[in-house]
């Protein structure tokens, strides 16, 4: 049996050649613009009235190109990204798309001639924008942020004004529509248009600091409504003024990290015509004997230290019927106040069969 080779013809019609070409895989090319901002507080809490907070406010570049085939796809590659102004900086938001602000808590201060404490070549001036809000003015052509790359943009300077009634307040930084863009390297003239945001929160009150020597929180669940569990702290702090107990309310409260309140005990000095007692120089001392039995706080004693600096150490004795049922979650807040002297720290604790125990570091 013999075989015949055969050979393409040299001539194919158009509408072959048409259909051939389209058989072939081509190269597929996007390209997305994408980024954020950041903003690094060098404080963010426990801030005190009075504190001044440095933000500085950075651009982040996620952008990419895809040169892919259509079958298999063949990855991305990181493209710079072009950034335009404004960037506004809003203070004391409430809630996460900073849809309500709270007026008097926060506060910009402008530093130098441009209003920035540091800012990017090519930013031209941070200035307040009404009395709850930043703008970062960047020159006409913008920035350029490298592929994969961050630039910090400026720094803002903050002052905590009020803290009044509130623990937490959010920063939120955005820029405008479009506002970022990104081009592909391979297919000239396609570009993506972005915008980019970020937020952060800041903690209000007074710093507690941490003891210098082990100090035990406890939580002990003693059985029943007829037993009030018993709650024990102690630390050391730093008030913004010196205290006075004997004029001053005392209050204190327990929550979890779902705000959810565990315990309150408002007003409670002077209660019941209990007072605190001074004994030797900086030294008070309050007694509530009953609570062991009915609840609220027992005991509190408040010392000044010695050295340096405006310093004082806290005991706190309370017992409360409902600690057993509520204190059922590990991450919990502190909270006390000393008349307008504010006091918090969020830590995990460690649970125990009996109770919840606490060694602040």
């Amino acid at each position: 049996m013999s075989s015949t080779a055969r050979s393409l013809p040299r001539y194919l019609p158009p509408l072959l050649v048409l259909a051939l070409v389209l058989a072939i895989p081509g190269r597929a090319h996007a390209v997305q613009a994408g980024g954020s901002l950041s903003l690094f507080p060098t404080n963010w809490g426990i801030l005190p009235v009075g504190e001044l907070i440095d933000v500085v406010v950075t651009a982040n570049n996620t952008s990419t190109d895809t040169p892919a085939m259509v079958a298999p796809a063949d990855g991305v590659a990181p493209v710079p990204a072009q950034l335009t102004g404004p960037i506004t900086v809003k203070l004391a938001c409430t809630d996460p798309l900073c849809n309500n602000q709270v007026s008097g808590k926060l506060a910009f201060v402008p530093v130098g001639p441009s209003g920035c404490v540091d800012k990017a070549a090519q930013v031209n001036s941070c200035s307040a924008a009404g009395p709850n809000a930043v703008t970062i003015d960047l020159k006409a052509n913008g920035i350029t942020i490298p592929p994969n790359g961050s630039v910090d943009l400026a720094t803002i300077r903050l002052q905590v004004v009020n803290n009044d009634n509130i623990s937490q307040l959010g920063l939120m930084a955005f820029t405008q529509p479009g506002a970022l863009r990104a081009c592909s390297s391979h297919v000239p003239n396609v570009c993506a248009d972005c915008d980019a945001s970020g937020c952060t929160t800041l903690v209000f009150g007074q710093r507690i600091i941490t003891c210098p020597h082990a100090c035990p929180e406890r939580i002990i669940f003693r059985g029943g409504p007829q037993d009030p569990d018993f709650f024990e702290f102690h630390s050391l702090l730093i008030p913004g003024a010196p205290l006075d107990p004997p004029n001053q309310p005392f209050e204190l409260h327990l929550s979890n990290q779902f705000f959810q309140e565990i315990f309150s005990v408002p007003q409670v000095v002077p209660v019941n015509g209990l007072n605190f007692v001074k004994q030797g120089d900086g030294t008070w001392t309050f007694r509530n004997d009953a609570a062991r039995d009915n609840g609220g706080i027992a005991f509190i004693k408040i010392s000044q230290r010695d050295g340096p600096g405006l310093a004082y150490k806290i005991d706190i004795q309370a017992f409360d019927p409902a600690l057993e049922a509520r204190a059922t979650v590990p991450t919990m807040t502190v909270k006390f106040s000393i008349g307008p002297e504010d006091f918090e720290t969020t830590n995990d604790w460690i649970q125990k069969q009996n109770g919840w125990l606490l060694n602040l570091p």
